[in-house]
């Protein structure tokens, strides 16, 4: 069993907890309709506890909350991490993060990055990523765990590259509520996927161990 726990605390957002570090991802957001942000109480913990790490892919509004982002510098002291800085780091108790530019899904002219967390486990958390950015990332270490957004699962294409990762564990986030799924995401990612048992569908809130 690795020494991993994912918690999905935002939109596209989670908790890594690996080795005794706390890493929060895209990890606080409001919400942006149809997609969820993240929930009052969740965000109280997150302020009261402040992860060891925080950052985030790009400043969209669904991945990032500037007043969380200057809230955590000013009571931890620490930086975050995001497009602006340097490509690797030891953050302690064995982990390495790297931070890898990739491109937005369909847009050129936002500043993204994704990034691969190497520990006991390693996780590619792809942010809003382009799929085609997994051809790219073939130098890094094959994750036990990758955390994508719902492009990579909708397409029969997309799904192939993403399973080429090797990754043990897909986890799926950035979904719209069932309920509030207008343009039908939900049906195409199941059909795309027919129940693969690599992948699991991340809930607010929900926490799975590894």
């Amino acid at each position: 069993m690795l020494d991993l726990a994912v918690t999905r605390t935002a939109n596209a957002g989670v908790l890594l907890e690996m080795d005794g570090t706390r890493l929060l991802l895209d990890g606080v957001c409001e919400a942006l309709p149809p997609y969820l942000g993240t929930p009052a109480e969740l965000r109280e913990v997150l302020t009261k506890n402040m992860p060891d790490v925080l950052a985030f892919t790009h400043e969209h509004p669904d991945h990032y909350d500037p007043f969380y982002a200057k809230l955590y510098k000013e009571k931890t002291l620490r930086s975050v991490f995001g497009p602006e800085s340097l490509p690797f780091y030891q953050l302690g108790n064995g982990i390495e993060m790297f931070l890898r530019e990739t491109r937005h899904i369909g847009r050129t002219d936002i500043a993204h990055v994704s990034y691969t967390i190497k520990g006991s486990a390693t996780v590619w958390f792809m942010g809003d990523a382009s799929p085609l950015s997994l051809k790219k990332m073939t130098d890094l270490p094959r994750p036990d765990v990758l955390i994508v957004p719902f492009a990579y699962a909708i397409t029969p294409s997309a799904w192939r590259m993403t399973k080429e990762t090797g990754a043990w564990k897909i986890l799926l986030v950035h979904m719209p509520p069932k309920e509030n799924d207008l343009d039908g995401i939900w049906d195409m990612v199941i059909e795309t996927t027919a129940g693969d048992k690599a992948l699991e569908f991340l809930e607010m809130q929900k926490t799975v161990a590894f």
